[in-house]
């Protein structure tokens, strides 16, 4: 767990440091004094007890003759002054009973009001007065000639006090002296700490109310200045819903006439069925018939006129539409000569519209910046205050641990907890949403908090990691075209089909975790989720996007040349030499996949030390990160199954043979046939991650007492262990099929013969655990989106509250594949290899890998934005998350700084060789066509010589 003091400065926005509460000076002097009680309990407990009762007696009248004088000189000041200045003089009260000290807080004294004219203030009094600026002059001076007595004094005490404590220590004191100064140095720590606490409320305090002010004031300007957005907004609706009204009007008179033109011609026809006329005939038509053709043309013609209507009434707001008369005289060229001249005006006017709308655009622009800038301000003032407030929380906390006796002292002594910035920011959403965004809350926010910054900015790494991930794209195609189609479509062996593919894909699977991890980062990085503060992460140690996107193209590069080399060296087109055996390469993949996984060790020993804490959950309370971890694992099944074999693979040795080796050999890989790999291994690793998250579950029940969630989520683990049991231990239940006999007539001569039949049966067992693979796939869906990420609520449209990413689509979407990959990632519980009519073929295992493991990367995004907006399950005592801004901390990323000239260079280099390479390809190409064409024609070429 990362220390307070860390994540605080993290959080801090550079330019307001030092209005931050100074945890590390509180902290320091908490320490001292807890020094100091242990120190006068260490005398207390190897003292007799009647000097440890005299000890106490003596404190008792020092106490009451300290305050009795300080009381006495506080009046004699008041008798010498005449009055106070301000008003309030705060005296100090410490009374010391028995073994405890109780410190009353600042009493403030007032003074009795003034009755001199100059002391009332009334509305003609001008803003400078002469005489009550002397009378306050006097004052102070004599204020602060009786503080310099009384700090002299204080000086003087001070420094009899490091004398005797010298002494003491010494042992030149006795035994007596050295208890009472024990007692009188653990009490004034004690003063020490509260006075520096309510030091820091006050410095906090004071600064979160001044620029709320100023935030509120620049506000209220803007608000004075904008008026006009007001109306422009309100027109705007109307304009919307007048439109809406009329086009629903249009609508139904359209309707209306198209249903009285049915009935007319309906009964048109009905008339002309009862007079006996011909209604269909090819050859005539009556007038009935001419009847039916107007009818006809009539109601398409009312449904131009309709159509014409309703663009007519719909263009333009306020502008007169063109009727179609007026449209046909406009067009006609013999008309409208004697308007040319007259264009001028209408082109100045036309002009002038022009120049108003484009500062109108100015200003509108203008504006939004204002805003976005005191929207930006209103948030990390909420930021500051929920920073301070959980610092002041956990050093009380700190406190009541140390000193019981004095439990609660500091209850309610806290700083404003950023409700009123709050609420000043959802003020600032709600006009800006109304002002641009015609209401749409979502969209203002979206467009206020602007990603500027935080992380995301890239200078020459964008061009390092642009190259890189070209070079990627080339090998990658080039391994699939090689390792995949095109040996496909020569009816040949592909990569999947290799010994050694487990290995690389095992390594495939922490690989592409390694970018989804960069992924979610990034994504939590743009939409401000704080994934530092929630997963308690050590600022000094955290890694940008950009930089995990480098790590895993560096690595995606040596895995690529990897997995071409091992292919190419076993096949038929022997381009490269067998001086190094095809299992060197996935060893080497192996060595390299360990080192990434180790070192630097001062990053990756975090991630150690949450991976211990996982696997022993029963004795470890789980934290909102190891929670995180163990979900992780769960989603790995895939991955671990085929890290087992490749650890086998090289155990083994078989690494060293190859390919035509492995295929002269009856048994490949015979540990994979073996009790203790395929019965119990393997089994065991399907149902270790699940066993890790129940085992947490009830570990968090232990600690929390609390039944729902806890227990309901271990039940969650327990369906899915017991589908994995089931593929495991009972796979012979899918495949059951029962024979029968039945005597049947073969001919005339009334022989029988006997037939079996043999059809499939539908026993307990596959129904039972078709019930069981539903229910668990539909329990994981539903505590996926109802719990982990708090969405499904009917009051807000199916989704949930204070949602942090901008598109509604994206919520249902990422739900609906959600639903489907839930299925999926049950199939991939079933061991390989087990007969289950359910298990994934060996081909699609890869691609079921990595859909999981997408899946809990979506899985991830919500799961971090429910915990940033919730304290769901209760993992911090402040249940209120700081947005994630660019405040200046000193992170790795600062340290890891890439120069221009280094990125070029590198770019220059690997140019130079991929050119070289090529150059010496062709070469060699031409040199073995003109070796095969000398074999082909030798007689021609001893001809020429």
């Amino acid at each position: 767990m990362v220390e307070f003091g860390l994540k605080l400065e993290d959080n801090k926005v550079d330019k307001w440091s030092n209005h931050y509460i100074d945890y590390e000076k509180l902290k320091a002097i908490l320490k001292r004094a807890k020094s100091g009680f242990e120190y006068r309990d260490e005398l207390i407990a190897r003292m007799p007890a009647t000097l440890i009762v005299e000890v106490e007696q003596e404190r008792k009248v020092r106490a009451l003759e300290s305050s009795n004088s300080l009381m006495s000189s506080f009046a004699s000041g008041q008798r010498g002054s005449g009055g106070n200045v301000g008003g309030v003089v705060e005296v100090p009260q410490t009374v010391a009973i028995d073994k405890e000290v109780v410190v009353v807080e600042d009493v403030p004294t007032k003074a009795p009001p003034t009755t001199t004219a100059a002391a009332e203030a009334g509305e003609d009094t001008p803003l400078l007065d002469t005489s009550s600026q002397q009378q306050q002059r006097e004052r102070s001076d004599s204020f602060l000639k009786r503080n310099n007595s009384f700090s002299s004094l204080s000086h003087l005490a001070n420094m009899n006090k490091t004398v005797f404590k010298v002494t003491s220590y010494l042992g030149l004191n006795s035994e007596k002296a050295m208890l009472l100064q024990a007692y009188e140095d653990a009490d004034d720590k004690l003063q020490l700490f509260q006075r520096s606490y309510n030091n820091e409320v006050a410095k906090v305090t004071e600064f979160y109310a001044d620029k709320l002010r100023e935030v509120s004031e620049r506000m209220e300007a803007l608000m004075v200045d904008t008026s006009f957005l007001d109306e422009s907004a309100r027109k705007r609706r109307m304009n919307k819903k007048k439109k809406k009204i009329m086009m629903m009007k249009q609508q139904k008179m359209m309707m209306g006439r198209r249903g009285s033109n049915i009935v007319t011609n309906m009964k048109n026809k009905f008339d002309s069925i009862l007079k006996g006329s011909p209604h269909h005939h090819h050859g005539g038509g009556g007038g009935d018939a001419n009847t039916d053709v107007d009818a006809a043309y009539s109601m398409e013609d009312e449904e131009d006129i309709d159509l014409e209507i309703l663009q007519t009434m719909t263009s333009g707001d306020g502008d007169e539409a063109e009727t179609p008369i007026r449209k046909n005289k406009t067009n006609n060229p013999t008309e409208g000569d004697d308007d040319a001249n007259n264009n001028s005006p209408q082109k100045e006017t036309k002009k002038n519209g022009d120049e108003e709308s484009l500062r109108r655009k100015l200003d509108l622009d203008s504006i939004k910046r204002a805003m976005d800038d005191i929207y930006r301000t209103a948030k990390l003032l909420h930021n500051f205050s929920i920073m301070n407030y959980t610092g002041f929380v956990k050093i009380a906390k700190k406190f009541d641990k140390t000193f019981k006796e004095h439990k609660g002292l500091f209850k309610g002594n806290n700083c404003d907890d950023g409700k009123g910035a709050e609420v000043l920011a959802g003020k600032m959403e709600r006009l800006y949403a109304n002002w641009f965004c015609d209401g749409d809350m979502r969209e203002a926010q979206a467009q206020m908090l602007t990603k500027r910054g935080d992380g995301l900015m890239m200078d020459w790494t964008q061009l390092r990691l642009g190259y890189r991930l070209g070079m990627c794209s080339i090998l990658a195609l080039w391994v699939a075209w090689d390792c995949v189609w095109g040996q496909l479509a020569r009816d040949e062996i592909s990569i999947g089909g290799r010994t050694a593919f487990p290995v690389f894909r095992g390594c495939f699977g922490l690989l592409s975790w390694h970018w989804f991890w960069g992924l979610s980062v990034y994504v939590w990085t743009r939409y401000r989720i704080n994934y530092i503060y929630l997963f308690e992460f050590d600022p000094r140690n955290v890694d940008t996007p950009i930089d995990i996107f480098n790590d895993a193209v560096d690595e995606t590069l040596v895995y690529l040349i990897c997995m071409l080399l091992y292919y190419k060296t076993d096949s038929d087109d022997q381009l490269f030499p067998d001086l190094i055996p095809p299992g060197a390469y996935p060893m080497f993949l192996i060595l390299y996949t360990i080192k990434c996984m180790i070192f630097p060790w001062k990053l990756r020993k975090p991630l150690w030390i949450s991976i211990r804490q996982v696997l022993l959950a029963s004795f470890v309370s789980p934290t909102f990160f190891l929670t995180y971890v163990g979900d992780v694992f769960t989603s790995m099944v895939k991955v671990f199954q085929d890290i087992l074999w490749s650890l086998c693979f090289v155990a083994s040795g078989d690494w060293l043979l190859s390919e035509k080796q492995h295929a002269k050999m009856h048994h490949v890989h015979a540990w994979t046939e073996k009790l203790w790999y395929k019965n119990i291994a393997i089994p065991l690793i399907c149902l270790f991650p699940l066993w890790l998250r129940f085992n947490q579950c009830l570990r968090r029940y232990m600690d929390t007492g609390k039944r729902f969630p806890n227990l309901a989520n271990a039940f969650k683990y327990a369906m899915s262990q017991t589908v994995t049991l089931f593929g495991a231990f009972h796979p012979l239940y899918l495949m059951h099929e029962r024979s029968e006999k039945y005597n049947v007539s073969l001919g005339d001569d009334d022989e029988e013969g006997v037939i079996q039949f043999s059809r499939r049966n539908v026993n307990l067992f596959q129904i039972f655990w078709m019930g069981l693979f539903i229910a668990s796939s539909l329990y994981s869906y539903i505590w996926d989106v109802y719990m982990d990420w708090g969405l499904g609520r009917r009051a807000y449209g199916f989704l949930g509250p204070r949602l942090m990413f901008p598109r509604k689509s994206h919520y249902f979407s990422v739900m609906a594949a959600d639903l489907i990959l839930r299925f999926m990632w049950v199939l991939t519980l079933i061991p390989p290899q087990s007969g289950a009519k359910f298990e994934l073929p060996a081909y699609l295992s890869a691609i079921s890998m990595v859909l999981e493991l997408f899946r809990r990367t979506i899985w991830s995004f919500f799961r971090l934005e429910h915990e940033h907006r919730q304290n769901t399950d209760g993992y911090r005592r402040v249940g209120v998350v700081p947005l994630h801004f660019n405040t200046g901390h000193k992170h790795k990323y600062h340290e890891r700084h890439f120069l221009g000239w280094k990125v070029l260079l590198e770019v220059a280099v690997v140019t130079s060789i991929v050119i070289a390479i090529s150059a010496m390809s062709v070469i060699m190409a031409q040199r073995a066509a003109h070796q095969v064409d000398e074999l082909a024609h030798p007689t021609s070429h001893a001809n020429d010589l």
